[in-house]
């Protein structure tokens, strides 16, 4: 597949994008910079113990796992915001926060993405409204030209999202599959 074939399958339109975010029907994201005032920094600290639960965090890399302090999910936020773009997903009806968005910058225009939402708020179609704004986000606002996902192969629920999405197995590196997604420009 080219860089110029789609490889999109039915993504929204109703998604509203800034350079800081974007909007979906449910959902509302936006960058962790935004966080940093002492008052949402809290609250931001707050979510980060309450949704880094083990089941949530079973399939990710070790630097995700242990988090029960506000010390190390300050850690853990201060690792995330110096590797990474990080975002904040937000109910767009409340204040609550329901999961983050990470964005690693890669080598040759990839960039290399991971996302994790709250146990609660699984099987209600929620990781496939989010990551499809997540992709229309990146088509305008990122200069990568390939989204590279990296997921353990027993982890099926984030299989067949990135599937759905469009994106494609391009290579396994013992119990982890990448997936790539070319956006169009």
């Amino acid at each position: 597949m080219s860089n110029s074939e789609p490889n999109q399958k039915k993504l929204s339109k109703d998604v509203i994008r800034s350079e800081n975010g974007f909007k979906t029907e449910r959902l509302s994201v936006s960058t962790a910079e935004l966080w940093s005032e002492t008052a949402v920094h809290s609250k931001l600290l707050d979510s980060v113990l309450c949704l880094l639960t083990p089941a949530v965090v079973k399939s990710l890399p070790g630097n995700f796992q242990g988090i029960t302090s506000l010390t190390s999910a300050e850690n853990w936020l201060k690792t995330m915001m110096a590797e990474s773009q990080l975002f904040v997903v937000q109910l767009s009806n409340s204040d609550n926060i329901v999961g983050f968005i990470f964005l690693y910058d890669g080598e040759d225009g990839t960039a290399h993405v991971g996302y994790l939402l709250g146990e609660s708020y699984w099987g209600r179609g929620l990781a496939t409204e989010l990551m499809t704004g997540f992709v229309s986000w990146c088509t305008d606002y990122t200069e990568s030209k390939q989204l590279i996902a990296g997921v353990e192969q027993d982890n099926q629920a984030s299989v067949g999202l990135l599937v759905k999405l469009g994106f494609t197995l391009s290579e396994q590196c013992g119990d982890v599959d990448f997936y790539h997604y070319f956006l169009n420009s």
